[in-house]
């Protein structure tokens, strides 16, 4: 009996996914508003499957700098963007470096005294920074598989309800394994916002703010919380997904923003006037997943065969996806914002238009 249950809704899992695709094809290739020489490309790129989008190209060399567009959406709206997010707690890090809150080679334990004596204590700020900490994606932890469980079956936010202390003293309890080489991780990016917070005597959603949002101007983008959040997105497969809430996983993954947030955000970057730019450079001695990549401070930086470079993040939630990609020689940047959870919709977007209109020489691209 239990087995033809689960055979059921198994059944009609897929029925539901088989729907949303057979729905997705039938749409219309939606119209794009904004700048009228970006909406066509936009709409050209995102094409029937995509659902609320917001792009931007910036241009500092250009004589009108910022140019949007956008699908379903408007300036207003706000997306979830992943793990951007990650490239922003990058950017605290240096500037708490320039602080001298704390330093590169500085140990987990040295700056949370919870972490002494456990698996983590030795963990380094440039480990945590650059993914090689040896610490897992998410925590090896009865609880987090039950929550990432209900994900994948219902959709559920895996994350909310997770406190700092939390995260610390799950990061507490890991084992290394492969230390020194580069392995994705969620739970290090979280641990070393909360030890930025800490540094700083403050929460994370209040030090972002103070040291990111107010200086650079992003005044819509915020951590998300369940009183402020963005709208309910939908998953690669087209069905729909609620916002999540970070809590204490915030560091990793927790802000939302709209797109104008992000052209101001990658402005100032672009002039190098953003608080922490040192993030942005490679850190020295780091092992990375490709050979013509490098790792800044959680910015990937990648060489094209000219020698130019591209310093991007990407990031997806349970119904959100993004993609920055900044061009420093030639004071370039594109983002791309939307709310389904396709990272590679995202990044082909952001790379079209990057060639198509912020001019970059169509055969420079990673190698």
């Amino acid at each position: 009996m239990i087995g033809t249950i689960w055979e059921c809704v198994v059944l009609v899992a897929v029925l539901a996914v088989a729907a949303c695709w057979v729905l997705a094809a039938a749409r219309p290739v939606p119209a794009a508003t904004g700048d009228p020489g970006l909406t066509p490309h936009l709409a050209r790129l995102a094409g029937r499957r995509s659902r609320r989008v917001a792009a931007v190209t910036v241009d500092l060399r250009a004589p009108a700098p910022v140019r949007s567009a956008f699908i379903r959406a408007d300036a207003g709206t706000l997306f979830e963007t992943g793990s951007v997010t990650k490239a922003l707690t990058g950017m605290m890090l240096a500037d708490a470096i320039e602080r001298g809150e704390l330093s590169m080679d500085s140990t987990a334990a040295e700056l949370l005294p919870a972490l002494d004596c456990t698996r983590a204590a030795t963990v380094t700020v440039r480990e945590l920074c650059t993914h090689t900490s040896g610490l897992p994606r998410l925590p090896v932890d009865p609880r987090t598989a039950a929550r990432v469980a209900m994900f994948a079956f219902a959709g559920l936010d895996p994350y909310r309800g997770t406190t700092p202390s939390r995260v610390i003293a799950l990061a507490g309890r890991q084992r290394l394994r492969r230390r020194g080489q580069a392995a994705y991780s969620n739970l290090g990016a979280a641990l070393l916002g909360q030890i930025l917070a800490g540094r700083a005597g403050c929460s994370f959603p209040d030090l972002l703010r103070a040291r990111v949002f107010t200086p650079l101007g992003m005044s819509s983008a915020a951590v998300a919380t369940r009183h402020q959040k963005a709208a309910p997105g939908w998953s690669a497969t087209g069905l729909p997904r609620a916002p999540w809430v970070l809590d204490g996983y915030a560091p990793a993954g927790g802000v939302i923003a709209t797109i104008g947030d992000m052209a101001r955000l990658l402005t100032a970057i672009l002039d190098r006037t953003a608080p922490g730019y040192g993030s942005l450079t490679p850190v020295p001695d780091v092992e990375t997943t490709r050979p013509n990549r490098r790792s800044g401070m959680f910015w990937m930086i990648d060489s094209f065969p000219s020698g130019n470079a591209m310093i991007w993040h990407n990031g997806a939630t349970g119904g959100y996806s993004a993609f920055l990609a900044i061009f420093p020689e030639t004071r370039q940047a594109v983002a791309v914002l939307a709310s389904v959870s396709r990272p590679g919709d995202q990044q082909r977007i952001a790379l079209g238009l990057a060639r198509s209109l912020v001019k970059h020489p169509p055969g420079d691209q990673p190698g």
